[in-house]
């Protein structure tokens, strides 16, 4: 097994509602056009709801709050890992 899945963090269990929403949210975000080509935008806030509606969620004001610090990190790193145009 490589070290970086030997020694990753756990999770913490009150997250694992989230984190389970964010994989099946990612899916479908939009794409946006950039210099460098397509980019991955943040999760609509409609599609947020949407899953709101579908699965019962027992604090939504905090369930949006921390879906939306996931997709902010995740949106960030996969920035990090964009390839620079050079037009700076």
């Amino acid at each position: 097994m490589p070290p970086a899945l030997a020694e990753k963090p756990g999770l913490f269990p009150d997250l694992e509602e989230v984190a389970r929403a964010f994989a099946l949210l990612t899916r479908g975000r939009p794409l946006v056009a950039t210099p460098a080509g397509a980019a991955e935008a943040p999760v609509p806030l409609t599609e947020i709801a949407a899953y709101c509606a579908l699965f019962p969620v027992a604090e939504p004001e905090e369930f949006v709050s921390l879906l939306r610090a996931m997709d902010e990190a995740y949106l960030r790193a996969r920035m990090e890992r964009m390839p620079k145009t050079g037009k700076d």
